[in-house]
């Protein structure tokens, strides 16, 4: 494995440390670790198609970052408003996006869509478990 696809892999690791850490610090609050790990597995399939699609590039995962917090704020504010727009939410949707795209900023030469495809599913998955626990 290279020192690039590492990055990519501590990045997961990060994520899913942060998750872990959320959900150990707010018990009482499933839905902290819930966006958090839903904002970053949606931003990792989004970063999937645009590195299959386009490649490697840290202004693409720059832009894959903006675009995720842009929707962020787009589902927080239509799809997921039960009563009113939780600012709490979007900010772990946000920090999410932003923690799972760190690992791959400088993956100019080689990232590998399949692991962040991959991670962004588990954490979708994990983030809506506990989103709705």
């Amino acid at each position: 494995m290279t020192a690039l696809a590492w990055r990519g892999v501590a990045a997961v690791a990060a994520v899913a440390a942060a998750g872990f850490a959320y959900r150990t610090a707010f018990p009482d609050r499933p839905d902290y670790p819930g966006h958090l790990l839903a904002g970053a597995g949606a931003t990792l399939l989004l970063l999937a198609l645009v590195l299959a699609i386009a490649g490697p590039d840290p202004w693409r995962v720059v832009a894959v970052v903006a675009v995720a917090v842009l929707l962020g704020v787009g589902t927080e504010a239509t799809i997921f408003r039960y009563a009113e727009f939780d600012p709490v939410d979007f900010a772990n949707q946000s920090v999410g996006a932003a923690l799972a795209c760190a690992g791959f900023l400088d993956a100019r030469r080689a990232a590998d869509p399949v692991l962040a495809a991959v991670a962004g599913v588990v954490f979708l998955l994990a983030g809506f478990h506990y989103a709705f626990a």
